[in-house]
């Protein structure tokens, strides 16, 4: 839609949206389905439960989260004529944990899904953003949580801060300041803004000097250098693309590149004033690049690829968490996805998730793990389920993620159901604003 009706007309679908959705007559949620819901989200969290040796071991250590824009999973660990795409990410890994198969869990809203998902624990709308649909519904977020319990809340991102309705949502989600690109000085100017370089860098140093952020502290940082269309000037360029010089795919490999070293750099700011030691950070990547030609991956990848394999390509992100005080290189390649990030940091901190309504897995538990897609695809330890165009069940196609092979559909009609009720559900918090519904009902005489 972005590319055929640009910025504004992009932006005034969301409003139009917003305006059916608040100016008709409100829906309500039945009883019945919301007993239902209650008693999902009940089961969920004690599946999702584990009181083991990580459940509060990080307890009262700072924040600070990372949404890396269009930074996908393919880069990792990848060279190109003799030279690391990403390596300052390659180095933390040998360090600290990372989830070689996390998935991103956009839809139309992109940016601000990611955000939403990260943050929120819920899936994405089909049609337009959260951020601008519902920013007036009730939701368990992140920074609400940790303000709740001590924590100096605060989100970074040097753009207008009425994009994406931000300037709203954020005070909903209970951070206690927005810094936007009006709190920023722009001496790097880069593509959309600043560059992430001297974004990261004044960002931590708001957060260190700053009277109003205190410790323990929650930052959630957006970057904004590897955003399309990837255009860097010549001296910002670290990256011998080759065969891929002058096109797309080739400044793509660049910007991430550049916000690698921005990585980099940060990490060396973090130790030289202290954080490093008393700080969870995590590093994710937002959404895909939008590039879809699949002969620029053949040929960076050196292999033919399938369709599983473009999937994957494009549905995966990199996650990466730093650990406070260890140095061990732990990599977890089962399915992990978006939604999985706030039960997981709040399991680090043990802070228990039964009150809340998060419909992520807890990446620390132990415990398999499903991950649903906005459209319906879905993966498990064992098989990936791509949905055909129609929706229909039998017309989608069940892979063996051992073989790589497509197997019998009937394989993966567990996790079609499973997931089919858990984008309803998601879906009828949204429309109806059901964990306010639930609250009232919670409180109630």
């Amino acid at each position: 839609m972005y590319n055929v009706t640009g910025l504004i007309g992009f932006h005034g679908y969301d409003i139009y949206l917003y305006a059916k959705d608040h100016l008709c007559p409100q829906p309500e949620l039945p009883q019945e389905e919301a007993s239902s819901m209650k008693l999902w989200f009940n089961e969920h969290n004690a599946e999702q439960s584990a009181l083991n040796d990580s459940f509060g071991k990080y307890s009262g250590s700072n924040i600070i989260v990372i949404q890396a824009e269009a930074f996908m999973n393919f880069v990792v660990g990848r060279s190109i004529n003799g030279q690391e795409v990403t390596p300052n990410l390659n180095a933390l890994i040998k360090e600290n944990t990372y989830f070689s198969n996390y998935y991103h869990q956009t839809s139309q809203g992109r940016t601000s899904d990611a955000d939403f998902a990260s943050n929120g624990s819920l899936y994405p709308l089909v049609s337009g953003s959260v951020f601008v649909r519902y920013p007036d519904h009730q939701f368990d977020t992140l920074p609400a949580i940790l303000k709740s319990k001590g924590y100096s809340t605060n989100a970074f991102h040097a753009y207008e801060g009425s994009f994406w309705n931000r300037q709203i949502m954020y005070k909903a989600m209970g951070y206690d300041h927005f810094y936007s690109k009006k709190d920023y000085k722009i001496d790097e100017p880069l593509g959309w803004s600043l560059g992430d370089k001297s974004f990261l860098r004044q960002s931590l140093n708001m957060m260190d000097t700053a009277e109003s952020i205190q410790q323990p502290f929650y930052s959630f940082l957006t970057t904004l250098s590897s955003h399309h269309p990837y255009s860097l000037p010549a001296d910002k360029q670290g990256l011998d693309t080759g065969e891929f010089k002058g096109t797309i795919f080739g400044d793509y490999l660049q910007a991430v590149h550049y916000t690698d070293e921005a990585l980099g750099q940060l990490v060396s700011d973090m130790k030289q004033r202290g954080l490093w030691d008393n700080t969870i950070l995590a590093f994710y990547g937002d959404h895909d690049n939008s590039i879809q030609e699949t002969s620029y991956y053949e040929r960076f990848l050196d292999k033919s690829l399938s369709k599983l394999d473009m999937h994957q390509i494009m549905h995966e992100v990199p996650l990466l968490i730093h650990l406070p005080g260890t140095n061990a290189s732990v990599v977890d390649s089962n399915p992990a996805g978006q939604l999985d990030l706030t039960p997981s940091l709040l399991h680090l901190l043990g802070i228990s998730q039964d009150p809340y309504y998060l419909m992520g897995n807890n990446l620390f538990s132990g415990k398999e793990r499903l991950v649903t897609l906005r459209t319906g695809a879905f993966a498990d330890a064992k098989r990936s389920y791509l949905p055909s165009e129609n929706g229909q069940f039998d017309k989608g196609t069940c892979y063996s993620l051992d073989s790589r092979e497509v197997i019998d559909v009937a394989g993966c009609s567990t996790g079609f159901e499973t997931s089919k009720q858990r984008l309803q559900i998601s879906d009828d918090i949204m429309k109806y604003d059901g964990i306010k519904m639930l609250r009232k009902e919670e409180t109630a005489p």
